[in-house]
């Protein structure tokens, strides 16, 4: 498979994660009329890291609709130019963006580790709900950062060959 088809695939790969992340968020969105009733103070701590959440799907997400489709032009075009600057280039990022993910995946996971001894240590329901949220948000962001990194992961192995 040649260089512009393997990046078309995954700049196809990353616009559909990115209407599924708008669409979560979305969703989101519904829960936080939920979460903010007064009378029930965990889910007044689940509020923040699910906000943040919401924030983040929707904002990545929209960048992963917008900039992908372009970021593939200005690559097709300087290819046709200088394919061997442009695939020196690419794979640059695409190794870099590689290790960002390699470092970040360790991070959530611990993060999820302590959210859940958290969780049943704390007896407060607001701090309660503030570290089940946390474990949300880093469940969603360890998801989100998965599917990136496989995708990459999958293209490099293929260009690298």
């Amino acid at each position: 498979m040649d260089f512009i088809q393997e990046l078309n695939l995954w700049t196809k790969g990353d616009v559909f994660q990115g209407k599924v992340m708008v669409g979560l968020g979305l969703l989101l969105v519904l829960t936080i009329p939920l979460l903010s009733k007064k009378e029930n103070t965990l889910s007044n701590g689940m509020l923040i890291p699910i906000s943040l959440l919401l924030l983040v799907n929707l904002g990545y997400g929209s960048y992963l609709l917008y900039s992908r489709p372009k970021h593939l032009e200005l690559v097709t075009g300087s290819f046709h130019i200088n394919p061997k600057e442009a695939l020196q280039a690419e794979l640059a990022k695409m190794q870099a963006d590689n290790k960002n993910y390699a470092r970040l995946k360790p991070i959530w996971a611990v993060l999820i580790i302590v959210s859940v001894i958290a969780s049943f240590l704390i007896k407060n329901d607001y701090y309660k709900g503030i570290s089940l949220g946390l474990l949300c948000l880093s469940v969603g962001f360890l998801l989100i950062d998965s599917f990136l990194h496989h995708r990459l992961d999958n293209c490099l192995k293929i260009l690298n060959i």
